[in-house]
């Protein structure tokens, strides 16, 4: 009898997550056209309000997370800029050229992120390694595109970077 109402459990719970996948993964592919990079996976989440997108593949990340909506932290490209999430340690990114993402040029961005943090009660410094992002119009929204490793030493083995690139170029916006 317990096994059975476990089992129920672990259904609707389980049911309510695809579900909720399912509908964030619809709104994003109602905005953004693109392909996941070959061996990458990818997983949907909410991230303060927007619906975003994770393509990983070891310790490289892309995130596609759609912004600008009604219970988004960010109303404008210009609120996320001045935000913290667009920011260094208190300063604002750093702008280092222009990618041109479905058709239009955007500036490129980075940012220094934190991939280690000392325990607490040690004399140790964090480690940071870099973001790349671009935001992109989406209509009335907007799109962030984010890369990064989460290491601050490059990978010897294969170039994340390379395959961002890649997908700034194939990305497209269907609005």
């Amino acid at each position: 009898m317990k096994s059975g109402l476990v089992m129920l459990f672990f259904l609707a719970v389980t049911g309510v997550a695809l579900a909720e996948e399912t509908h964030i993964k619809a709104r994003l592919s109602a905005v953004a056209l693109y392909e996941v990079p070959q061996g990458w996976a990818e997983e949907f989440s909410m991230n303060q309000g927007d619906p975003q997108s994770v393509i990983s593949r070891e310790l490289h990340e892309i995130h596609v997370r759609l912004s600008g909506g009604k219970a988004s932290r960010y109303q404008t490209a210009g609120d996320f800029l001045t935000g913290f999430e667009a920011r260094s340690m208190g300063e604002p990114p750093e702008k280092i050229g222009f990618v041109v993402v479905s058709g239009k040029r955007s500036p490129l961005y980075r940012r220094s992120v934190p991939v280690s943090l000392p325990p607490p009660d040690t004399a140790e410094t964090a480690r940071f390694g870099a973001e790349e992002f671009c935001l992109v119009s989406a209509g009335k929204m907007f799109l962030v595109l984010s890369y990064s490793y989460g290491d601050s030493i490059p990978d010897p083995d294969y170039d994340g970077h390379e395959v961002w690139r890649k997908f700034l170029t194939d990305f497209r916006v269907s609005r």
